[in-house]
């Protein structure tokens, strides 16, 4: 079965485009990504872009500065979050490094929480994930879904998360080193995927 595309006024598609366009730009944030109240820097260089390969060695303190201090992020899951700020179009809100039980057992899986308005952000992103996966950069196969958090908060959250399946599931070490792939690769698999996405879509009109 094959259902055909929606039909779509002109201003819808317009701000298809526009969300595609924003993406491959990759421009990022402005003014610094964790906050006007951040102190944390890295000597000669814009906060707002600097890479995780060079925010290592102040990852620590990042974790005690991007989110509430009450609810620090957990390093191994700071970098995700990271990048994931800086790029612009997602905004995270929870996360998770994942924990083991006592006596060594998965207990709590890796995950973050965010909120985007461009929903092409999100295909993107999933499709990028996919790629990785597919390479074999990725041990699991990670997946976004719907979710909310509060009861009274009408916005829309999405979820990325190991995806549950017959296979066996990663050990915690493993689903962390993803964490780390998906915060090196993510700024380029966006940049990219929306680049495709738009040669695509101008072939087929």
């Amino acid at each position: 079965m094959r259902i055909e595309r929606p039909a779509r006024s002109a201003a819808a598609r317009e701000r298809i485009r526009t969300q595609i366009a924003r993406a491959a730009e990759g421009e990022g944030v402005t003014g610094r990504v964790c906050g006007d109240s951040c102190t944390l820097g890295v000597p000669g260089l814009p906060f707002a872009r600097v890479t995780v390969s060079v925010l290592a060695p102040v990852f620590a303190r990042a974790a005690r500065s991007l989110g509430d201090p009450a609810y620090p992020i957990e390093p191994a899951i700071v970098a995700l979050t990271y990048e994931m700020k800086r790029t612009g179009l997602f905004v995270p809100c929870w996360s998770c490094e994942g924990h083991l039980h006592p006596d060594g057992s998965l207990f709590k899986l890796p995950g973050l929480w965010f909120y985007c308005d461009d929903v092409v952000a999100v295909r993107l992103l999933a499709k990028g994930l996919s790629d990785l996966k597919l390479g074999g950069r990725l041990s699991a196969c990670w997946q976004i879904s719907i979710t909310y958090s509060d009861p009274d908060n009408p916005e829309t959250t999405f979820a990325l998360e190991p995806a549950p399946g017959p296979a066996r599931m990663p050990s915690l070490g493993e689903l962390q080193r993803d964490l780390a792939e998906m915060a090196r690769m993510l700024e380029y698999l966006v940049r990219e995927g929306a680049r495709d996405l738009a040669l695509a879509a101008s072939r087929a009109r």
